[in-house]
């Protein structure tokens, strides 16, 4: 096997890998009809971010050093951030929990096959 055939044909492993993946995911997304988040996504996030940025602009204030506005508003859009990226994510369990399965069961699918490709079974 030449490097240029090696190559390709790690190429289009990968290629097979990756669209196995996509299809998993998209597979569930058309499944779920109504929507990613189970709330609304302004329900399943917007107080998750206000309490971040309310710890996070309180644990500036009221830690060691200097106490100053800005240091405030960092702590609170940090805390915001935080927040957000937290209530996407809970809200959003049970769809990524499903479209991770579906996900591994194609590319699992996709290794299964290229492994029986390389090392042929022999029965004689």
């Amino acid at each position: 096997m030449t490097i240029t055939t090696s190559i390709s044909s790690d190429i289009l492993y990968f290629k097979n890998l990756m669209r196995a993946g996509l299809d998993g995911v998209t597979s569930a997304l058309n499944e779920k009809q109504g929507g990613v988040f189970i709330p609304t996504f302004k329900e399943a996030v917007l107080t998750p971010a206000a309490l971040g940025a309310a710890i996070g602009m309180a644990s500036m204030c009221f830690g060691k050093g200097r106490r100053s506005a800005p240091r405030a508003a960092f702590g609170a859009l940090i805390g915001s951030a935080l927040g957000l990226g937290s209530g996407a994510a809970w809200a959003s369990r049970q769809f990524t929990g499903n479209a991770a399965r579906r996900a591994m069961r194609g590319v699992n699918q996709v290794r299964d096959a290229r492994w029986l490709v390389r090392h042929p079974i022999d029965y004689a």
